[in-house]
């Protein structure tokens, strides 16, 4: 009986890990006036950038940068571009948009969105360490 509680103690366990959505990322590069990223992802926190600099002359002067329709507030004063985002999203399609002007150069992006772990899965562990602790304070009892 007391292998059955552990056993079921860990089965638990390991099932709640399995509930997690794997991590979705990706990168982006352009010079053109308006660019749009969409991907989709299972609930999680998001993260990203998109940067721009000049050299001299040239370079890409970012005049928006979007996120599921939202504005995200660039970083750096001057010429050089720098937007940084970080929002926890529902499962389903979001979209990253970018508008500007080419003066011979180009901006560069990159966003991931890493999984929350869903209240079951916690549930699950909780209930999994309940069990083994439960056997091995009756364990104790019974010596």
């Amino acid at each position: 009986m007391k292998r059955v509680n552990v056993l079921l103690g860990l089965a638990l366990s390991a099932s709640a890990t399995c509930a997690v959505a794997a991590d979705v990322s990706g990168s982006f590069s352009s010079s053109s006036g308006t660019y749009l990223t969409g991907f989709s992802s299972d609930a999680g926190l998001l993260t990203g950038s998109v940067m721009s600099s000049f050299n001299g002359k040239s370079g890409y002067d970012i005049f928006t940068v979007t996120l599921d329709g939202l504005g995200v507030a660039d970083l750096l004063l001057g010429k050089d571009d720098y937007y940084y985002f970080s929002a926890p999203v529902l499962s389903g399609l979001h979209i990253i948009s970018i508008t500007g002007k080419s003066y011979g150069g180009s901006f560069v992006g990159s966003y991931e969105v890493s999984p929350v772990p869903e209240p079951t899965a916690a549930a699950l562990v909780l209930a999994g360490a309940g069990v083994a602790f439960l056997t091995a304070a009756r364990r104790r009892r019974s010596e």
